[in-house]
């Protein structure tokens, strides 16, 4: 008679650090891209220096909070096995804040706002996404 003893099931490697970087630098991204349209408004409710001290310092320094971001998404998906796509998104966002900052100084809001607006809305997203429990999963565990 053939007894099947259970196999100890394999330890899975989960992202934890690499994790709670991301979500360190997803927040800080999140916080300063919340920043921008309401610096802008205030610039177009009559504060000028809105636009020169708050709007265009933030602007011109967010790229690097996307590219950070980028490198602990990296960590997270090689380093502890975590999703791919995070890293993927990110490498888009800092492209995507390179032509947004671009399209600001030309002022040309045709392109500025509806990617800006899809800038704040993929951050929020990702930041929303990176509580989730389904963060916390390797790649071999999301595929079941």
């Amino acid at each position: 008679m053939i007894t099947l003893e259970p196999q100890p099931a394999a330890k899975v490697r989960r992202p934890r650090v690499s994790l709670q970087v991301l979500r360190g630098s997803l927040l800080l991204h999140t916080a300063f891209v919340i920043a921008q349209p309401i610096a802008a408004g205030y610039f177009l409710a009559g504060n000028v220096d809105a636009m020169t001290n708050v709007h265009s310092v933030i602007g011109g320094t967010i790229w690097m909070i996307a590219l950070l971001q980028t490198v602990a998404a990296v960590c997270y998906a090689i380093g502890s096995r975590g999703r791919i796509w995070p890293a993927l998104i990110s490498v888009v966002l800092v492209v995507a804040e390179i032509v947004q900052l671009t399209f600001g100084y030309l002022q040309n809001f045709a392109v500025h706002v509806p990617l800006g607006t899809a800038i704040v809305g993929t951050v929020c997203w990702m930041t929303v996404w990176s509580f989730r429990r389904t963060a916390r999963l390797s790649r071999q565990e999301a595929k079941r």
